[in-house]
């Protein structure tokens, strides 16, 4: 009965979504061509650190399949065993503009 409940609850545990932090650079997705230019980045106002050690993580525009949305920038603590954040930009090459996302290093 014991063994019945830990795997219960062994299996409740792995099917529970569990988020992970990525660290470094973002595994490759399927990238998503925009026809059009973001617009100018929006000028943040940066508040003070909630605590010693956060980063800001800069906001951007996200693409929303229809057009571009502000997504706004917030404070963090680094992923254990890094220290900088690497923004994420908008790329251009010859089909249009794509996301490269930001990443911890």
């Amino acid at each position: 009965m014991i063994a019945v409940a830990l795997a219960s609850a062994a299996l409740a545990v792995a099917l529970s979504g569990c988020a992970v932090a990525v660290r470094g650079p973002v595994p490759l997705v399927p990238l998503v061509y925009v026809d059009r230019p973001p617009p100018a980045a929006y000028n943040e106002v940066v508040t003070v650190a909630p605590g010693p050690g956060y980063v800001w993580i800069g906001g951007y525009y996200g693409w929303s399949g229809r057009d571009y949305l502000w997504n706004r920038g917030y404070w963090s603590l680094p992923v254990r065993g890094y220290t900088r954040w690497n923004p994420g930009y908008w790329h251009r090459d010859g089909r249009g503009h794509y996301w490269v996302a930001g990443h911890w290093r």
